[in-house]
């Protein structure tokens, strides 16, 4: 009988040598694997950079360009402009300002200031003051006065330059 518990002894020491191989076994298997699908996973994703530097010509032809900064200018002094006619108002003051994309634009509006003062005053005296009373008949004004900047910069320089015009005050009186 003492032989059995012998055998039995020897077996339980096997199998506990042999569940540790096991273990080893299966935790090198592990380790593999990850190390196999984090290569290939980083293989698969820097693959992409590797196309973009063959093709480095294509690459630098498709960069886009960033929109520049808004660059914004006061045309002062204010303006003022009397109303012709019996109109309920009699004077209009607004006060104006430019965005552009560029100081090449900005520095052309203060070139020309002269002539665009002269025609806005032109357009601003030849308003009806009804129309300025709604939000829509200023919005009008607006436009107007965007395209007569935009065409005599255009005029003068080849460029509209001006984006957009903004009345940063406006009183009727």
């Amino acid at each position: 009988m003492a032989d059995k518990e012998e055998d039995v002894d020897l077996g339980e020491g096997e199998e506990g040598k042999g569940g540790k191989k096991k273990l080893i076994i299966f935790a090198g298997i592990g380790w593999l694997v990850l190390l196999l699908g984090g290569g290939g996973a980083f293989f698969m994703l820097s693959g992409g950079d590797e196309e973009a530097l063959a093709g480095g010509e294509d690459a630098a032809e498709e960069i886009i360009e960033e929109p520049k900064m808004a660059v914004y200018h006061a045309l002062e002094p204010a303006f003022v402009v009397n109303f012709p006619g019996n109109s309920k108002h009699r004077f209009l003051q607004l006060d104006l300002e430019v965005m552009a994309r560029s100081e090449e634009a900005i520095a052309a509006v203060e070139q020309h200031s002269p002539m665009i003062r002269n025609n806005l005053l032109m357009l601003f005296g030849g308003t009806d003051s009804g129309d300025l009373r709604t939000r829509e008949g200023k919005e009008k004004l607006r436009a107007d006065v965007l395209a007569e900047l935009q065409k005599i910069l255009t005029d003068e320089t080849g460029e509209p330059g001006v984006e957009q015009v903004f009345f940063t005050s406006f009183v009727m009186q």
